[in-house]
Protein backbone atom coordinates (compact mmCIF):
# COMPACT_ATOMS: atom_id res chain seq x y z
CA UNK A 1 0.00 0.00 0.00
CA UNK A 2 1.27 3.70 -1.08
CA UNK A 3 1.37 6.28 1.55
CA UNK A 4 -0.79 9.33 0.71
CA UNK A 5 0.74 11.81 -1.03
CA UNK A 6 2.32 14.82 0.83
CA UNK A 7 -0.33 16.83 0.02
CA UNK A 8 -2.98 15.04 0.67
CA UNK A 9 -3.77 14.59 4.25
CA UNK A 10 -5.73 12.27 5.66
CA UNK A 11 -9.24 13.36 7.20
CA UNK A 12 -8.48 13.08 11.00
CA UNK A 13 -10.78 10.79 13.16
CA UNK A 14 -13.02 12.05 15.32
CA UNK A 15 -11.83 10.90 19.00
CA UNK A 16 -14.12 8.38 20.89
CA UNK A 17 -14.70 10.44 24.04
CA UNK A 18 -15.42 13.48 21.34
CA UNK A 19 -18.20 11.21 19.54
CA UNK A 20 -19.60 9.43 23.32
CA UNK A 21 -19.32 13.54 24.33
CA UNK A 22 -21.79 14.55 21.36
CA UNK A 23 -23.67 11.23 21.50
CA UNK A 24 -24.39 12.04 25.42
CA UNK A 25 -25.13 15.73 24.87
CA UNK A 26 -27.55 15.05 21.80
CA UNK A 27 -29.64 12.20 24.05
CA UNK A 28 -29.94 14.94 27.21
CA UNK A 29 -31.55 17.66 24.68
CA UNK A 30 -33.95 14.64 23.35
CA UNK A 31 -34.81 14.13 27.13
CA UNK A 32 -35.29 17.89 28.40
CA UNK A 33 -37.21 18.18 25.01
CA UNK A 34 -39.43 15.12 26.12
CA UNK A 35 -40.13 16.84 29.34
CA UNK A 36 -41.25 20.08 27.56
CA UNK A 37 -43.78 17.74 26.30
CA UNK A 38 -44.61 15.98 29.38
CA UNK A 39 -45.58 19.44 30.39
CA UNK A 40 -47.74 20.03 27.89
CA UNK A 41 -49.52 16.75 27.70
CA UNK A 42 -50.21 15.45 31.22
CA UNK A 43 -50.61 11.98 30.42
CA UNK A 44 -46.81 12.00 29.88
CA UNK A 45 -44.61 12.01 33.08
CA UNK A 46 -42.22 14.72 32.75
CA UNK A 47 -39.67 14.13 35.99
CA UNK A 48 -38.15 11.06 34.61
CA UNK A 49 -37.36 12.57 31.57
CA UNK A 50 -35.40 15.72 33.07
CA UNK A 51 -33.56 13.45 35.55
CA UNK A 52 -32.18 11.30 31.95
CA UNK A 53 -31.41 14.74 30.58
CA UNK A 54 -29.49 15.97 34.00
CA UNK A 55 -27.62 12.57 34.33
CA UNK A 56 -26.89 12.63 30.43
CA UNK A 57 -26.04 16.20 30.59
CA UNK A 58 -23.52 15.58 33.64
CA UNK A 59 -21.72 13.59 31.67
CA UNK A 60 -20.54 16.28 29.14
CA UNK A 61 -20.25 18.99 31.85
CA UNK A 62 -18.00 19.31 34.82
CA UNK A 63 -20.43 21.99 36.10
CA UNK A 64 -23.52 20.29 35.77
CA UNK A 65 -21.60 16.90 37.20
CA UNK A 66 -20.92 19.03 40.73
CA UNK A 67 -23.94 19.74 40.96
CA UNK A 68 -25.70 16.63 40.83
CA UNK A 69 -22.76 15.56 43.10
CA UNK A 70 -23.87 18.11 45.80
CA UNK A 71 -27.36 16.93 45.52
CA UNK A 72 -26.40 13.95 45.99
CA UNK A 73 -24.38 14.18 48.70
CA UNK A 74 -27.48 15.87 50.34
CA UNK A 75 -29.78 12.89 49.23
CA UNK A 76 -27.72 9.35 49.78
CA UNK A 77 -30.78 7.48 48.98
CA UNK A 78 -30.88 9.00 45.66
CA UNK A 79 -26.78 8.52 45.52
CA UNK A 80 -26.85 5.08 46.06
CA UNK A 81 -29.33 4.48 43.01
CA UNK A 82 -27.00 7.03 40.78
CA UNK A 83 -23.69 5.07 41.75
CA UNK A 84 -25.62 2.09 40.72
CA UNK A 85 -26.42 3.12 37.24
CA UNK A 86 -23.16 4.52 36.74
CA UNK A 87 -20.79 1.62 38.00
CA UNK A 88 -23.06 -0.96 35.76
CA UNK A 89 -21.56 1.36 32.69
CA UNK A 90 -18.38 0.96 34.23
CA UNK A 91 -18.32 -2.62 34.35
CA UNK A 92 -19.74 -3.34 31.14
CA UNK A 93 -16.34 -0.62 29.54
CA UNK A 94 -13.72 -2.52 31.42
CA UNK A 95 -15.36 -6.68 30.68
CA UNK A 96 -15.43 -5.50 26.97
CA UNK A 97 -11.78 -3.99 27.36
CA UNK A 98 -10.82 -7.39 28.69
CA UNK A 99 -12.42 -9.17 25.96
CA UNK A 100 -10.67 -7.43 23.70
CA UNK A 101 -7.18 -7.62 25.17
CA UNK A 102 -8.17 -11.84 25.75
CA UNK A 103 -8.90 -11.26 21.79
CA UNK A 104 -5.43 -9.59 20.76
CA UNK A 105 -3.64 -12.63 22.78
CA UNK A 106 -5.72 -15.10 20.84
CA UNK A 107 -4.82 -14.02 18.01
CA UNK A 108 -1.50 -13.07 18.66
CA UNK A 109 -0.70 -17.07 19.77
CA UNK A 110 -2.06 -18.52 16.71
CA UNK A 111 0.47 -16.05 14.62
CA UNK A 112 3.05 -17.50 16.77
CA UNK A 113 1.64 -20.92 16.12
CA UNK A 114 1.06 -20.20 12.09
CA UNK A 115 5.00 -19.13 11.59
CA UNK A 116 5.85 -22.67 13.22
Amino acid sequence: MSSPAPDETPEPRKSRVRRNKLWNLVLAIFFFILGFIGILIPVMPQVVFFVLGILFLSLVSPTVRRRVRKFLHAHPKLAHHYKRWRDRGRQKRHEMIRRRKELGQRLHLRREDDRN
